[in-house]
């Protein structure tokens, strides 16, 4: 069996689904899509939605568009439900956000054998074999170089490009050459009105080291980072080659950036 994104074809039935790892909505004219590397489709990865596996991502857009403030302080997990998945769609509707990732998973004639005991794929090909066992953007690269994975580049241009409404493309991520190359190929092929920065991992990786502490909490110095980077707040922060969420999407959002 191959390994696919997790949500490469869902649909949740409530208006919301994904075709190729995006997903779509009959709910509102997206404005901001959030653009990822991939959600293993691995039998025992619990996650419900994108970034919804033990990341901030979720922790801080409550803080954001449900509580206005920095609140909450936990990462999502399959211990701590909090937003419910009911929360995020509502998320979703009120920030009009999408999502993508960069690939879709193994390529068709990629040989798979899933060693559940140990929590392991052993992805194969003639001489090359590679044991998939974490959730890293290294391993994904690896399997890349290998020429083992399907990436969905095309289909992300062509959302973005029938979309006239998506204004912001933020990516969760800024290291691996070949993810990189992919997002430049994307920059060159959208229309010329729609922007491409990134922000800082939601996966908190780094953290301390690759990221300013300017808050107690891990949630609220990356919200801090994606709101305020390079404004010359009060409280400084300068993340190098990163961007930050729109101030005027925020406030049409209800959102006030002077609160992170």
């Amino acid at each position: 069996m191959p390994v696919e994104h997790k949500f490469l074809n869902h649909n949740w039935e409530n208006g919301f689904w994904t075709e190729n790892a995006i997903l779509k909505t009959e709910k509102y004219e997206p404005e901001v899509l959030f653009l990822g590397t991939f959600n293993h489709g691995f039998e025992w990865n619990t996650s419900d939605f994108f970034y919804g596996r033990g990341m901030y991502m979720w922790t801080i857009m409550s803080n954001l568009f449900i509580h206005n403030e920095n609140h909450l302080i936990q990462r999502r997990s399959t211990n701590n439900n909090v937003p419910s998945l009911d929360q995020i769609f509502e998320i979703c509707k009120k920030g009009k956000i999408v999502f993508a990732d960069l690939i879709k998973g193994t390529k068709d004639g990629i040989q798979t054998i899933v060693n559940q005991n140990q929590k392991c794929v052993i992805v194969q090909k003639d001489d090359n074999r590679y044991c998939w066992h974490d959730y890293k953007d290294n391993s994904i690269l690896d399997l890349m170089n290998f020429g083992f994975l399907d990436d969905n580049v095309e289909e992300i241009i062509n959302y973005i490009n029938n979309n006239q409404s998506i204004k912001f493309v933020y990516c969760t991520f800024k290291s691996g050459e070949l993810f990189l190359e992919m997002i430049e190929k994307i920059r060159r092929s959208i229309r010329p009105d729609v922007s491409i920065g990134h922000i800082f991992t939601p996966t908190g990786n780094g953290f301390g080291k690759n990221l300013q502490i300017p808050f107690n909490e891990r949630a609220w110095s990356i919200s801090h980072c994606w709101v305020m980077n390079n404004l010359g707040n009060d409280v400084f922060i300068n993340k190098e080659g990163y961007s930050h969420l729109n101030h005027d999407w925020l406030r049409s959002c209800g959102v006030n950036p002077l609160n992170f």
